[in-house]
């Protein structure tokens, strides 16, 4: 019934966005499926409901998720869990949002008041969001969306009724939250609010050029971007305690697929979903070209982030327009660091000439 938001067609042609079949999942009926990242299990039935399908989106275990259904097929919930390498709760939630409002397949939906924060099983601060709809030109009567940090793991929760409206529905969806297999130790995460709107534009300052290639340049970026994509990494560094976490804003003036994102206060970067799983485009001043002190000839970086890996496209001489990322994944990435697994950093000899 739920289907995540598609890459856009023109970027398929990228070898960096080449995404593998989602694998079925064989889970022993009757016994819960763990994931075994996390400890988090997505139990066999869930109030109620059946599980019936499950998928390995990425492997190892990266993204995944299952489905419970009601015999007469008039209640579904879909339970995803997947890595978060960029960006927050919020910002995640609103991607998803976006995706249930804009899909017109499903009816049309009318949001019932705002997104909520709640706090989730086995941790202290409203941490997760949820929203519901009630659904007009459809079968479905309601829907709703749950978005839950888990540590470095978000877990996303889509329940839709044909029966339910949409109060009903969201009681129950608090009983399938409840309901589910969480680990005895989960991190704490800071309280969620609702993303707010950027008040500022973005510096654009007309096309984007590629920067002439580094090498050195390009190896200190792919470092930074495991480090940056692997959220262990950046738990260990000495001042990971004092951190305060960034708070997004959403840039409603570029009208795109997944919306665009930049830390307040910032207009020199932004993060570019191209799904509601995590996967997104980051673009900022380059940390390396400042490390290196090339002061005169400053350059932007340009990243696709997925589940398990980080593509580094060839610098930029200032802030790429947002027209310009399709063409730009269509490039050959100069560098990849692997954020999951044996943290390989891979050249391609090739794009730096």
């Amino acid at each position: 019934m739920f289907v995540r938001l598609a890459l856009p067609i023109m970027l398929l042609t990228s070898p960096a966005l080449a995404q593998q079949e989602p694998a079925p999942i064989a889970a022993r009926e009757g016994s819960a499926y763990k994931h075994k990242h996390s400890g988090f299990s997505f139990p066999p039935t869930l109030i109620g409901l059946k599980r019936v399908q499950g998928r390995e989106v990425v492997a190892p275990q990266l993204d995944l998720m299952f489905n419970y259904r009601a015999a007469d097929a008039s209640e579904e919930i879909s339970v995803y869990v997947y890595r978060m390498t960029s960006g927050s709760v919020p910002l995640w939630f609103d991607v998803s949002r976006m995706v249930v409002e804009t899909r017109k397949e499903t009816g049309s939906k009318t949001a019932w008041g705002t997104a909520t924060a709640f706090t989730p099983p086995g941790q202290s601060s409203a941490s997760a969001l949820q929203l519901g709809w009630t659904i007009t030109g459809s079968a479905l009567r309601s829907t709703s969306l749950t978005l839950i940090p888990m540590g470095d793991w978000l877990v996303k929760i889509r329940h839709s009724s044909i029966a339910h409206e949409v109060a009903s529905l969201q009681r129950r969806t608090s009983e399938a939250v409840a309901a589910l297999g969480w680990p005895k130790r989960i991190a704490a995460a800071p309280a969620a609010v609702a993303i707010a709107d950027c008040t500022e534009p973005l510096a654009l300052g007309g096309d984007a050029k590629p920067v002439a290639a580094n090498g050195a340049n390009a190896l200190v970026e792919a470092v930074l971007a495991q480090m940056a994509g692997n959220p262990s990494s950046r738990k260990k560094a000495p001042d990971a305690a004092a951190a305060v976490p960034v708070q997004w804003c959403a840039d409603r003036s570029i009208v795109n697929q997944a919306g665009l994102y930049r830390p307040q206060g910032t207009r020199d970067r932004y993060l570019a979903p191209l799904s509601d799983s995590g996967i997104a485009v980051w673009t900022q001043p380059s940390a390396a070209s400042a490390m290196l002190a090339e002061k005169d000839s400053p350059s932007w970086s340009v990243s696709l982030l997925t589940a398990g890996r980080t593509y580094n496209f060839a610098g930029r001489d200032r802030l790429p327009l947002p027209s310009q990322v399709d063409a730009i994944l269509k490039e050959r990435p100069a560098t990849s660091a692997a954020t999951w697994g044996d943290r390989q950093i891979s050249v391609d000899s090739g794009a730096m000439n």
